[in-house]
């Protein structure tokens, strides 16, 4: 089993940014045929090292509905620099040592800031309300219709109506698609890390 570093190589110009952010952390592993029971009891063991461990907020094991499945670890910790403390602990080194031949590889997934995700409904911050994204939205397209507007539109003049609409259409979509949903998602990526 290879033991898959969580945060791998770390930038120092952005510790300050991760750092007093909670962390969470999604460990998706499938023990192998016949180690069921094996697994389980390790993943009991891991919950009480990781609910000892210091920086720690808690975890979670999710069991899968049906046999053979995949079962996940939810834990977080206090931040960034603790979750680093705990990958390079020898508590996490025995218990990765102790999956070999229990289980299958493992896939992770860590995330910043997800606080809301752990509070209750009413505590939680409300979704932004349907107009506010609209406007989100058209504000991002507006620059993509603009430039069709004024630069290709002239050249479809000659062109049936619906034809017309067709390929403008499909090119905003493209375009939205191929250029402005990237910059937008790296945008918001930033802003998790700020």
């Amino acid at each position: 089993m290879s033991d898959t570093s969580l945060t791998g190589a770390i930038d120092t110009g952005r510790i300050s940014k991760i750092a007093g952010q909670p962390v969470t952390v999604t460990v998706s592993r499938t023990p192998l045929l016949g180690r069921e029971v094996q697994f389980e009891q390790w993943a009991e063991r891991a919950v009480q090292v990781l609910d000892r461990f210091p920086g720690s907020l808690g975890i979670g094991v999710l069991r899968p509905g049906t046999a053979g499945g995949e079962w996940h670890m939810v834990f977080r910790f206090a931040d960034g620099l603790a979750l680093r403390n705990w990958e390079r602990s020898p508590q996490r080194a025995a218990l990765q040592a102790e999956l070999a031949g229990v289980a299958e590889d493992m896939k992770v997934q860590r995330t910043v800031g997800v606080d809301n995700w752990f509070d209750l409904p009413e505590r939680a911050l409300p979704r932004a309300g349907f107009v506010r994204r609209l406007l989100g939205d058209a504000l991002w397209v507006y620059p993509v219709s603009l430039a069709m507007a004024v630069l290709v539109a002239p050249m479809l003049a000659p062109m049936a109506l619906w034809l017309r609409v067709l390929v403008s259409g499909v090119a905003v979509g493209l375009v939205s698609h191929l250029t402005v949903r990237p910059l937008r998602n790296r945008l918001r990526r930033r802003r998790q890390f700020a």
